[in-house]
């Protein structure tokens, strides 16, 4: 690392640690007021939680309704009945015409042995750099 690097690293780290030291001192501060308040008998002031609720009127609160949602028949499905069902005939893979040419079949050969043996059969070995 170089010196510039362990600079800036040095101001961020030095910058959380002030922007702590703000805040506690802060709520220390807070802390003080509110202490010196309750000593001098003055009314406490509300919490920013109580501030809202209390301009606004208060939370308005639920009623709580009673009805019974309408319940729709489950359907009952079953199975279609068996058929009978002949196996399909085998297919030879020349047939389906997928390689029509030499042409094709030579670029099927060269990208079969570009790309190689499926990979996820294989266990799990990291690769080395």
């Amino acid at each position: 690392m170089s010196t510039s690097e362990l600079l800036v690293y040095g101001l961020v780290i030095a910058g959380f640690l002030l922007v702590n030291y703000v805040m506690q001192l802060a709520a220390n501060k807070a802390r003080r007021q509110q202490q010196e308040r309750q000593a001098t008998g003055a009314p406490p002031q509300p919490q920013a939680e109580e501030m809202l609720d209390y301009s606004w009127g208060g939370a308005p609160v639920a009623q709580p309704v009673a009805y019974e949602l309408p319940r729709a028949p489950v359907p009952v499905y079953t199975a279609p009945p068996a058929q009978s069902v002949e196996p399909a005939a085998r297919i030879h893979p020349a047939a389906l015409g997928l390689l029509h040419d030499g042409r094709q079949t030579r670029n099927a050969i060269v990208l079969m042995t570009v790309l190689g043996p499926c990979r996820a059969i294989e266990p799990y070995a990291p690769r080395e750099p």
